[in-house]
């Protein structure tokens, strides 16, 4: 599954979150492989909307740190 709190962009595992951002048309580089929290920046609003026309899973910030710790 794929999971945002409106800022960031992070998958269960790095293929499927690499999948779903190239699918959407984000560039590799854009990739933050912060050792524990792995994700992409979700820096514009066109961004935003192109990743909330897809099913993925709205969480909070909370939500998103508690997810990342658990992986």
């Amino acid at each position: 599954m794929i999971y945002t709190d409106k800022v960031h962009l992070v998958g269960d595992t790095l293929q499927e979150l690499h999948d779903f951002a190239k699918f959407i048309g984000l560039k590799r580089e854009w990739f933050q492989d912060h050792p524990r929290h792995p994700h992409y920046d979700i820096t514009t609003s066109r961004m935003l909307k192109k990743i909330l026309a897809h099913k993925i899973i709205r969480i909070s910030s909370k939500q998103l740190l508690k997810k990342l710790s658990e992986s």
